[in-house]
């Protein structure tokens, strides 16, 4: 049976029988900061477990994407080696929300197993949780395997949560036998032994309880059922293949790959590289299709990590060229009509991954270089003090492990592996202390300690009634007042204090657009409320008592500050026109990347690879500008959100939307393009577009690879920016005594006579013919290295060329003097480079025998240090190296 047929007749069984087909959620769950990635099937449908969320349909199935890279689910160290472990996979999966248990699920499973996928009876070993009596009764009775032969585990093995906190509740696994034997020694062992004979086809999760921060286990209002199947892995015992990754899932990536290595077998030993790329390709291709981007922080960070590590793979395989894009087409092509964003996010895809490998391949090679010299004792002087002790031979110490990963970008994952093909250990302890030293995570293990205590503490407050949208008032009571790790009952005059409260017409941060600001009063006392967001469904007001005290459970006064929330709405509006204006004027594939909608301006991030032009900047404002004049009604309308979709209003990837979705339209509908805008927001508007007053673009720049920041302002903001940039003007005018028309002009004259000012040249530059002539030679190759008197850097570099044109194999480094710092030029010919030498790792080591640093091509770059007199001594390094090795 083919993948495609597999997951599809999953979904069909499910959807026979009651169930509603949900589509995927992206990676990334907005509304649940306990996980950097969804890492189950339940996890979008984890507040309907909880009771905090309703939907049309109390039975659900889905064919849900998935990450294991991070805390208790971590499979990235298993990747490769294993036949099963991914990053990236597909969990299958039916839910019951209060609709039916233990009595339906596991016939249901069964059946699905047996009947429709056709697999041997005999061959399937359920297992129930130790104390799971119901379950084990269940099983016997569709087996017909005695009550007591049921396997029955303990909570290691048959107790499920999806986190340190959330849902949980006992499980009944479902275990194939793939080959009747141990596959060790074969023998007949038991179906806990991990000698790959056993496997895991479905794991049936009876969720009844809700885990807290301490532990406790709280029953749930309704017990649901959560059944997940790993999809990758069904397809292997369905076409009979011994690992995941020789199933259809997986043959096209590694088929790709194979062209590129030019193997014809895969050995044994080289396996895990392939294996370990197509996973990996296929992880980068829907994190950055879910709106991922790399960076060095959190999310980011992972893909970073990941496609590093695939880049890496790819060498050990022979590649020394940037490849993985050429995998993640592969996937695309492969997966896209299934998940058709993955089409949609090709060129971005394609365009980051290759950029980010790229950069990565550049310090690769140094960062192996430095990692063989400390793993063989051999160092080259360096202003970075890696070091090893002798008597730690075989084992890297964790400060030179954390500087290969902040001076190279080596994650210790890479480090680690790099180690084990050389017989080392690392000392991962003194990595990670490393690391916590330079990023100074203190303060903010701290402030995630309080927010994980904060959301234990609101667990069984009921969800927020907002109100922001009708009023800037409302009266309301509060739920809970938290200070310092814990709830209180009582707050005075100074104190910083969280409080919910059950009504509240305060904004919370969503959607790009950042919580209100104002007060709340109540008998005794006034809290300064500074910033709101949500928190495990309620809103979370910051602020501080400025009078007086209030106490848990008081009625109070809730007022937003005015001011505040129509600079925001102005704001906010003008983003979408923005929008709007952006993509008609750069075309549909600049799509919004990030948001920030404050008071005081609006930020918009966005996919485009290069700058706007001045052109492009003046008509994005035009049309915005035109909105604005003609002051365009704004309207919200609340529908179901395929309704939304099929309006072509715009979504943001990484929001979760329910069932029910807001919709901003600006502009008139009755006419034949609809709206100038349309999007799904649930943000503060503006009831018309010309309450926004003025609009300026003030910032543009790069974020990123592919990705551009515009800033701008709008109402009384936008009038002070132009006011200033008038008074600057009027200020140049009256310096240059010129008009305002006249400065471009004038400013470029000026520029050009600084240009042509006396420059160095190389009028004192000695004989290139002669200085051939008297170099020494060795193995048919001229090697030069001098140091070079009253030069410019263009003067040398023409110099250099001119010596290396002279000679047909030769070594050219010539050291000079600029503004008090030394710098040296290192020119190689073709045949020197072809022999294996490079230009650019020359010019490091005798960068860091001057203090500083350098680099370049294999066959020129240059090096440069701090103080003149190191100059002499890195030419006569530079000596010394060139005769050792030509």
């Amino acid at each position: 049976m083919q993948s495609t047929e597999v997951r599809q007749t999953f979904l069909d069984f499910f959807e026979s029988r009651g169930h509603t087909v949900v589509p995927s959620s992206p990676l990334v769950s907005p509304n649940d900061p306990t996980l950097l990635f969804v890492n189950a099937g339940m996890v979008p449908f984890k507040d309907v477990f909880l009771g905090k969320e309703k939907r049309s349909y109390t039975r659900a199935t889905s064919a849900q994407k998935c990450m294991r890279v991070s805390g208790k689910h971590n499979d990235l160290e298993e990747v490769g080696p294993s036949n099963q472990h991914q990053t990236f996979f597909e969990m299958l999966g039916n839910f019951s929300f209060g609709d039916y248990f233990k009595e339906e699920a596991l016939p249901m499973y069964w059946e699905l197993l047996t009947k429709v996928f056709g697999l041997p009876p005999e061959k399937l070993h359920p297992t129930v949780y130790e104390e799971d009596d119901e379950s084990a009764r269940i099983w016997s009775k569709l087996t017909g395997v005695p009550e007591s032969q049921i396997v029955r585990l303990g909570a290691d093995e048959n107790f499920w949560s999806m986190g340190d906190t959330g849902p949980c509740g006992p499980n009944s696994e479902i275990i194939y036998d793939r080959a009747g034997k141990c596959l060790r020694d074969g023998s007949d062992c038991f179906l806990t032994c991990d000698c790959d004979r056993w496997w895991e086809l479905g794991n049936n999760v009876f969720i009844q309880f809700d885990r807290s921060a301490d532990g406790t286990l709280t029953p749930l209002p309704k017990a649901g059922v959560d059944t997940g199947m790993g999809f990758e892995r069904m397809c292997a015992v369905l076409q009979d293949v011994p690992s995941n990754y020789e199933t259809d899932v997986f043959a096209p990536l590694i088929d790709r790959l194979r062209d590129l290595t030019g193997d014809r077998e895969i050995t044994t030993e080289r396996r895990p590289h392939y294996r370990a790329v197509a996973d990996h390709a296929r992880a980068l291709s829907f994190l950055i299709a879910d709106g991922i981007m790399p960076s060095n922080e959190g999310r980011g960070y992972v893909l970073r990590r990941i496609l590093r590590r695939a880049s890496y793979q790819g060498r050990l395989l022979g590649l020394e060229e940037p490849f993985v894009s050429t995998i993640c087409t592969v996937v695309i092509d492969q997966m896209g009509n299934v998940y058709p964003e993955l089409r949609e996010a090709r060129d971005r895809i394609t365009s980051l991954v290759n950029g980010e490998e790229e950069r990565f391949l550049a310090t690769l090679e140094s960062g192996l270089v430095r990692l063989d010299q400390l793993t063989s004792g051999v160092s080259i002087p360096m202003n970075i003090p890696f070091s090893i002790s002798p008597q730690k031979k075989g084992h890297l110490s964790g400060e030179d492990a954390f500087r290969l990963y902040d001076t190279f970008g080596f994650p210790l994952d890479l480090t680690r592996k790099a180690l084990e093909e050389r017989g080392w250990t690392v000392d991962e302890a003194g990595f990670e202390a490393a690391l916590e030293e330079q990023r100074r995570r203190g303060r903010e293990a701290r402030a995630k300690d309080q927010d994980q205590a904060l959301l234990a503490a609101v667990r069984d407050v009921s969800a927020t009634a907002f109100v922001g949208y009708e009023s800037r008032t409302a009266e309301a009571n509060i739920s809970l007042l938290f200070v310092e790790g814990g709830a209180v009952d009582n707050v005075e005059e100074g104190a910083e204090v969280e409080i919910v409260l059950d009504t509240s017409p305060f904004y919370a941060e969503g959607g790009g657009q950042v919580g209100d600001r104002g007060r709340i009063t109540g008998p005794a006392g006034e809290i300064e409320v500074d910033a709101v967001r949500t928190l495990g469904g309620v809103s979370v007001h910051s602020g501080r008592v400025t009078s007086g005290s209030v106490a848990s459970g008081a009625s109070v006064t809730a007022e937003v500050d005015d001011d505040a929330r129509r600079a925001t709405r102005r704001n906010h509006t003008a983003t979408h026109l923005f929008h709007r204006a952006l993509r008609t004027v750069l075309g549909g594939q600049a799509k919004q990347a990030g948001s920030l909608v404050a008071p005081d301006r609006l930020r918009f991030d966005f996919l485009h690879g290069k700058p706007l032009t001045d052109d492009e900047v003046c008509e994005i404002e035009r049309l915005v500008r035109e909105q604005i004049v003609l002051n365009r009604p704004v309207r919200t309308d609340v529908m179901p959100l395929q309704d939304a979709l099929d309006m072509n209003a715009d979504a943001m990837f990484d929001e979760k939307y329910g069932e029910e979705a807001r919709v901003v339209s600006v502009g008139p509908e009755a006419t034949d393009a609809g709206p100038f805008s349309r999007e799904l927001c649930g943000g503060t508007h503006c009831h018309a577009t010309g309450e926004i007053g003025g609009f300026f673009i003030v910032d543009q720049r790069s974020v990123g690879a592919g990705v551009r920041r515009i800033e701008a302002v709008t109402g009384l903001n936008a009038f002070r920016w132009a006011d200033a940039n008038r008074s600057l003007v009027d200020q140049l005018t009256r310096e240059y005594n010129v008009p305002a028309e006249q400065l471009p002009a004038r400013l470029q004259v000026l520029q050009e006579r600084a240009r042509e000012q006396p420059k160095q040249t190389g009028a004192n530059l000695p004989d290139p013919a002669q200085l051939v002539e008297s170099a020494q030679h060795q193995n048919g190759t001229v090697l030069i290295v001098e140091r070079i008197e009253a030069v410019d850097a263009d003067a040398l570099r023409n110099f250099g060329d001119d010596l290396r044109n002279r000679a047909k194999s030769a070594a050219v480094i010539l050291g000079a003097v600029f503004d008090g710092k030394p710098s040296i030029l290192i020119m190689l010919t073709p045949d020197q480079v072809e022999a294996g030498y490079h230009a650019g790792k020359l010019a490091k080591a005798l960068g860091q025998e001057m203090g500083a640093g350098g680099g370049g091509r294999p066959d020129v770059a240059t090096a440069g240090g701090r103080e003149p007199e190191t100059l002499d001594a890195a030419l006569a390094k530079a000596k010394d190296l060139l005769f050792q090795q030509v």
